[in-house]
This record gives structure tokens, sequence and C-alpha cells, in this order.
């Protein structure tokens, strides 16, 4: 169990955005080039999933009070797992994702070594951006909405940059910046509590859709710009939700502003790769059974 334990202790449900932000671009990329998905790729994404993990470790050891309160499925609150074995798991999956980082170029490696420090500075003294309101919302834009983006080219030329499409790093800095304000709002009485000043804390539930709104919409204008017509639809019906969450704060309304901008997004990324639906249902099961025997919980729900 102890090794199950360190796998659900990373937190896959909440790699889904990282997941979701790399296919969506790597297939925006792939339409441009006329490639295919292939091992690299999934090589690429192997070490995303590490950086990020890591990152969801060393999270943990410094969020064990603010976790408490907001009634997070916590393995250090439970006593399962112990902090040196979260804060070692953070050093071996920063190692190793640098390490095949630079088997691609030194290109990725400089992307890969400013994933791995936002991951630490996230989190940990003195930095701790999770805990400002415009670092905290600026560390996850910059490092999953823009960095995760430049990945799909593992060695960037003046004659391969434009196969990125230079709008969608921007597309995606702004609603990556949006969905993290929203995720703040949930927790807005725990994190308050422990004296943390996330946009949801500083701005308030209705400043914090505000302003979400906002960058949301920037996202759909830079969509449009660049006849990215999925990616349209997708942030203008996240808008339209957002503000009528802000007409109408009730707490359902509010927690559907929420979840379904990144639930619109990674069904997108199902569209364009069906095997990650196939692979998000049985994770999604995988962690059902686990929560339910190894806590009695029923995580993670659909409301």
């Amino acid at each position: 169990m102890r090794v199950l334990d360190l796998v659900f202790a990373a937190r896959p449900m909440l790699l889904i955005p990282v997941w979701t932000v790399y296919l969506v671009s790597l297939h925006y990329h792939h339409r441009l080039s006329g490639e295919s998905f292939d091992w690299a790729d999934l090589g690429m994404l192997a070490a995303l999933t590490l950086a990020f993990a890591g990152a969801y470790y060393i999270n943990q050891v410094y969020d064990i009070e603010s976790d408490r309160i907001n009634n997070k499925l916590g393995f250090l609150q439970r006593g399962l797992l112990a902090p040196g074995n979260l804060s070692l798991g953070f050093v071996i999956t920063s190692t190793v994702a640098l390490a095949i980082s630079i088997a691609y170029s030194f290109w990725m490696l400089g992307i890969f070594a400013q994933i791995v420090f936002l991951g630490w500075a996230y989190s940990a003294p003195p930095l701790r951006l999770k805990d400002r309101p415009i670092g905290g919302v600026l560390a996850n834009a910059w490092a999953i909405g823009f960095l995760i983006v430049f990945t799909v080219l593992p060695s960037p030329t003046i004659h391969t940059i434009g196969l990125l499409g230079w709008d969608n790093p921007v597309y995606f800095f702004f609603a990556v910046a949006s969905i993290t304000i929203l995720t703040t709002i949930p927790d807005r009485e725990g994190d308050r509590h422990t004296g943390k000043r996330t946009a949801a804390v500083a701005l308030g539930t209705r400043g914090a859709l505000a302003l979400a709104l906002v960058l949301m919409i920037i996202a759909v204008l830079v969509a449009w710009r660049s006849e990215y017509a999925a990616l349209v639809y997708l942030a203008l019906f996240a808008s339209i939700v957002v503000l009528m969450a802000l007409l109408l704060p009730a707490p359902g309304v509010v927690l559907l502003a929420t979840k379904l901008p990144l639930l619109l997004m990674t069904l997108l990324a199902a569209f364009f790769y069906p095997g990650y639906l196939v692979f998000l249902v049985a994770l999604i099961l995988a962690t059902r059974i686990y929560y339910q025997r190894r806590f009695g919980l029923v995580y993670p729900r659909l409301s």
C-alpha cells in the first residue's frame, strides 16, 4: 500500500490540467507541422507528469494545516506518509524530469528548470507564491499555460518556431490564469483562516469571479484573432458560465463556474486524442476504488 500511497499522493487528478494543456497545444502544433503523436511526445508527457507530481508532493508538506481546514484528502494528516517521504519524492521526480528534458535539448532543460523552480517556490518559504494573490496566479499561468505549450517543440529553430502558433501560449496563459483564480474560490474560508492571501481571499468571491471573467474574455479574443474556432467556443462558453456566477452567486452556480472551464478543455483534448478519454475514465475508476478502500471516501466526486 505504501507504493500506492505515493502514487496517489502525487494527486493524479490535479495533473489533468497539465496533460490537457499539453495535448491541446500538441494537436495544434501537429496540425501545422503534419506530424502525429509519437514516442517523443509520450516521453515529454512523462517528464511533465514527474515535474508537476513533484510540485504536488512538496505542496502537501507545506500545506498540512490549510488542507486540514479545507477538508482536503491528506496523506500526511492521516499518518499514511511522512513529510520526509514527500520531500524525497519531490527531489526524485524533479531530478528524473530534468534528466529526461536534457535528453531532448538544452532548451527543454531550461523550460523544466523553470517548472521545477516554480513548483518549489509555489509552496515553500520564503516565496510561497500560492499564498500571494498575484504570485500564485502568475506561477500557474506561466508554468502550465505558457511553458508547457513550448514543450511541443523540443528543439525550436527559426524555421520551426512558427509551427507552435505564436498565439497559443498567450491563449493558454490567460485561460489558465482565469481557471487558477476560479479554483481559489472553494478554499477561500480555509485559506483566509490560515493567513493565506489567495486571489479569492484578496478580492472576495465576486471580485475573483470578475477578474476571472476578464481574463477568460481576453483568451476568447486571442483565440478569435488566431482563428482557432474550438478554443474560441470553449473560452466563450466558460465566460458565459462565469458571468452567470457573477450575476447570480449561488453556491451551485459558483461551483459550476470553477469546474466547467477545465472540464471543457479536457473534453477538447479527449476529442483530439480519444485514447486520452479512455485513460481518464480508467484513472477516475482507479482513484475511486483506491480512496474508497483506503479512506472510505468517495473521491473524485462529480459535484
